[in-house]
């Protein structure tokens, strides 16, 4: 297949910069753009969407620099109890020489070229973020890209493979429709604000491209096509025409079940790409020099990439397993995949570069509430996917075949071999807690996240009998190109918690102390939560200033930031995220982000909560299983010191 005309958003990454680069150009939506621009009702601004990453069309303020004082200080509160008095004595000793000698002209030079930006970057963290997610040379899956599993479909008729699969892409080509449209209507706060939308117009058609030492961000915005991994295979169908008509489900299906009846390929091209960065791009180099760009191209430009698995996994954790790290041969690593299994069951693991949860389960919950109406509602402001003119006569599905030389197939062979031992380096466990959830938390009197949040540290100490680094991913939206920003989770007051839980802090207590404890402790995290949301916490406030001094002078970093204490405080042991935010999702997975620590991605609903656990097989000290039963007991603890200490007040108030 030849891509003609093609109209690319390719963000360059350089190792000392980076640039950005939008086309000017932007193909026609089809006759149906009116149509579509006809329905809306809602009253919101509208972007171009060959503007969409670079205008601030909703008007929203440019992510603040915290404080210096502030940043320093939450760093020292995070550090105290990882480290030994002595450790701590000379940290805080060099937090003092740092704000009272380069901290504040790094921060003065930090807000001066904050504010000369105009345009990209759009954020003081911006440039180290994106270096970071295209410079990083490891794998993508466990390392890089997080997972959803999607509902299955209440009506057991409807779990069939390339059905469910044919579905889903059909609504999914209509979202993109109204993102080309200028018609997709903002996310918003609950206080009705809107939130930075930017990231939205990458998260189809586009791809991470290896390229040596700092990968590329494409993305081709007049794609008709979704991308297909088939039994080691690589195709394309088409689902849009020219003049704006989609494909119907039975037809998407079709094309489908011709892709599955398709011979295994002899040497799976897909499964380059689930290893080493440079790896990659040293092979995709040869691909190219054989003949192969055309192909290569029209499968980065595809809608999405659909993965259609051979084998069904068993029970949850292996399902998990399956979604982050599995068939390399049935997998394209550059792209947003959804993986279809036999079973109907279906999962999208992402590519993290350019996108994160909240972003990704919005387009999820339309296209969900398109294919299981009645299940729920959309969000407030948001309107039905639109309604585009069908067809059912498509051309059949292109395999893509490759020329391949014998330097390229050894490749193959290798990275095949290298992503069997990624597989077996990684192992999943997935907690079903199913004795109560946010409703019953909630009567506790605290904030059902920080609760969990709390269990984690207590579920850690009883495993280590230490108290771990604990990163908790929050949003910061509200931003333009706001992306996340960290929680550091332990605090003073959970570190009293779990002190107080194991009975190291003196005699036993009360219930009713305990109680309020881990309302305090609870309390604290819901304010440190707010702070990173606005913006406010340290970790990338503090990077910038490190990464500004050893740009500024390489041989005399200040102190605070050689301790290696400060390294320590980042290198977090419980790495969580919280992507509670639609009923279409029933696991959230990642790998974990430091060698010997856990991955934690869990979900909150009403009457229960889910947990995925992950660790590196190479650590024998961790077990995702070990973790994943600790934190259950832990949580059904607190219910027990709660209603225990309910009880000491009633018997209080009798007397």
């Amino acid at each position: 297949m030849t891509v003609n005309s093609m109209r690319a958003l390719r963000v360059l990454n350089m190792a000392s910069k980076v640039q950005t680069s939008v086309s000017t150009s932007l193909p026609s939506v089809g006759p149906n753009a009116q149509f579509i621009r006809a329905m809306s009702s809602s009253s919101f601004p509208k972007c171009d969407p060959k503007d969409m990453f670079t205008s601030n069309y909703l008007g929203l303020p440019r992510l603040p620099i915290p404080e210096l004082e502030s940043s320093v200080k939450r760093l020292l509160e995070t550090v105290k109890p990882i480290s030994h008095r002595s450790e701590y004595k000379e940290m805080v000793e060099q937090a003092e020489e740092f704000l009272a000698g380069p901290g504040p002209k790094l921060q003065e030079e930090l807000k001066k070229i904050d504010a000369s930006h105009t345009g990209y970057p759009y954020s003081y963290i911006q440039p180290h973020w994106d270096a970071m997610y295209l410079g990083l040379r490891c794998p993508g899956p466990i390392h890089m890209s997080p997972f959803f599993k999607l509902t299955d479909d209440p009506n057991p008729e409807k779990m069939d493979q390339t059905g469910r699969a044919a579905a889903f892409i059909h609504g999914f080509a209509k979202w993109t429709r109204k993102i080309l449209a200028s018609e997709l209507e903002p996310d918003l706060d609950p206080k009705g604000n809107p939130l930075c939308s930017t990231a939205f117009g990458l998260m189809y058609s586009s791809a991470k491209v290896p390229k040596p030492g700092m990968d590329e961000w494409f993305q081709d915005q007049s794609s008709r096509v979704v991308t297909v991994v088939c039994k080691g295979n690589l195709c394309s169908i088409e689902v849009l025409t020219e003049d704006g008509k989609l494909l119907d489900v039975a037809g998407i299906k079709s094309q489908l079940d011709a892709i599955q009846d398709m011979s295994p390929a002899e040497h799976p091209v897909p499964v380059l790409s689930m290893g080493d960065r440079d790896v990659w791009a040293d092979m995709r180099a040869k691909l190219v020099e054989a003949g192969n760009e055309d192909a290569l191209t029209a499968v980065d430009s595809g809608l999405l990439c659909l993965c259609l698995d051979e084998k069904a996994p068993g029970d949850l954790s292996e399902l998990g397993q399956s979604v982050l790290v599995g068939d390399g041969a049935q997998r394209w690593a550059d792209k947003q995949q959804l993986i279809a299994y036999p079973d109907g069951r279906m999962a999208i693991n992402f590519e993290h570069s350019y996108g994160d949860g909240m972003g990704w389960a919005r387009f999820i919950h339309e296209v969900m509430c398109e294919m299981e109406p009645g299940k729920t509602k959309l969000p407030k402001g948001v309107g039905p996917l639109p309604a585009l003119p069908l067809h059912s006569d498509a051309p059949p599905p292109v395999k893509h075949e490759f020329v391949l030389t014998d330097e390229v197939k050894a490749g193959i062979e290798s990275a095949a071999a290298e992503h069997k031992a990624a597989q077996a380096s990684v192992e999943t466990q997935v907690l079903s807690f199913d004795h109560f959830g946010k409703d019953e938390i909630k009567t506790w009197k605290v904030s059902p996240d920080a609760a969990i949040q709390m269990a984690y540290q207590v579920a850690y100490y009883q495993l280590h009998s230490e108290m771990p680094t604990v990163y908790e991913s929050c949003a910061t939206r509200k931003f333009h190109h706001g992306r996340t920003e960290t929680i550091r989770s332990v605090t003073p007051e959970s570190t009293k918690l779990v002190k107080t839980y194991f009975g190291e802090e003196g005699e036993e207590v009360l219930a009713s102390e305990m109680a309020n404890l881990l309302r305090t402790a609870c309390a604290r995290h819901t304010q440190v939560s707010r702070d990173a949301s606005n913006g406010l916490g340290c970790d990338r406030h503090l990077l910038s200033l490190k990464k500004l001094a050893e740009k500024n002078d390489p041989d005399n970093v200040p102190a605070l930031f050689t301790n290696p204490l400060y390294a320590k405080s980042g290198t977090f042991l419980v790495s969580t995220s919280n992507a509670t935010s639609t009923p279409f999702i029933d696991i959230f997975g990642f790998g974990p982000v430091s060698t010997d620590g856990y991955g934690c991605g869990y979900l909150v609903r009403g009457d229960g909560i889910t947990v995925n656990c992950t660790h590196f097989t190479n650590t024998e000290s961790k077990s995702s299983k070990a973790i994943a039963d600790a934190i259950e007991s832990t949580l059904l603890s607190f219910q027990t010191i709660v209603k225990e200490a309910d009880a000491e007040s009633s018997d209080s108030d009798d007397e």
